[in-house]
């Protein structure tokens, strides 16, 4: 009986550079993110000190009126 050739072809294919740049792109996206809510406020306005109390003295003016 004659021995079977079997052939395997294996298919070679390219790593998918694509995702590397869906997270690269993802990062960049929450670092700018994150910068620009840094930098309107808002991290201070939701972890800064909730002080709301305002002295005012009203019998101390802060302007002095002389009246001659």
């Amino acid at each position: 009986m004659a021995d079977r050739i079997i052939e395997e072809h294996v298919v070679h294919t390219d790593g998918g550079s694509g995702g590397a740049f869906s997270a690269l792109a993802a990062v960049l996206f929450i670092l700018v993110l994150l910068a620009v809510l840094y930098f309107t406020g808002v991290f201070g306005r939701m972890f800064g000190p909730r002080h709301t109390d305002i002295d005012v003295n009203i019998n101390k003016p802060g302007i002095v009126l002389q009246l001659r």
